[in-house]
C-alpha cells in the first residue's frame, strides 16, 4: 500500500503516482466535471455588427462574431449568440471593435427541417461578459447615438505635458 504522506507528497509536486494501490479519492482536485468542461472564457474583439431579434414575446436572441485575442492570422471569428437579458446587455453596451471577455457555455441545438430531416449544430451561448477597452467609438458618442442626435466627433490631438522630474 502507498502511504499516505508520499501520496501527499507526489500530489503536492504535481505529479501522479502510477502504482495499483492509488486511491483516486486523494485526488479530487484533478477531476473535472463535464459541466466545467463545457464552459470557458473567450477575450477577443468583436468583428461584426450585434444583431437582435425577438422571435417570440419570451425570447430574445442577440448574435456576433468574436476573434480571439490569441488568434491566428488564418483563423475565422467565432459566432456568439447571447440570450435575453445577456443579450440585452450586450447590445446596449458593446459595438463592432470593442474588446471584452466573454464568459461561455457550450450548448447543442437539434431540429428537424421541413423534410423531416435531423440537424444540429453546436452553439456557444455567452453568460456573461466584461468590457477589456472600448473600440474607437467614444461612450460620449455611443450616448448620443443612443439617443438618435448623434453628431461627429472631432479627434482629439494629444498633449504632450513635462514630466515634473
Amino acid at each position: 500500500m502507498i502511504s499516505t504522506t508520499i501520496a501527499n507528497d507526489v500530489l503536492s509536486k504535481g505529479l501522479r503516482p502510477f502504482t495499483e494501490d492509488f486511491k483516486s479519492s486523494l485526488c479530487t482536485p484533478c477531476t473535472i466535471t463535464m459541466s466545467a468542461a463545457n464552459c470557458g472564457t473567450i477575450v477577443g474583439t468583436i468583428v461584426s455588427d450585434i444583431t437582435t431579434r425577438i422571435p417570440n414575446d419570451s425570447l430574445q436572441v442577440t448574435q456576433f462574431r468574436c476573434a480571439p485575442l490569441d488568434a491566428r492570422e488564418d483563423d475565422s471569428p467565432i459566432p456568439m449568440t447571447a440570450y435575453n437579458g445577456v443579450g440585452e446587455t450586450i447590445a446596449q453596451r458593446y459595438n463592432k471593435g470593442d474588446t471584452v471577455a466573454l464568459t461561455y457555455r457550450l450548448r447543442y441545438n437539434t431540429w428537424q427541417t421541413p423534410e423531416g430531416e435531423p440537424r444540429g449544430r453546436m452553439e456557444i451561448v455567452v453568460t456573461s461578459s466584461t468590457t477589456v477597452r472600448l473600440g474607437q467609438i467614444s461612450t460620449a458618442q455611443r450616448a448620443a447615438e443612443a439617443a438618435g442626435v448623434a453628431k461627429p466627433v472631432e479627434k482629439a490631438t494629444p498633449v504632450l505635458e513635462e514630466i515634473p522630474f
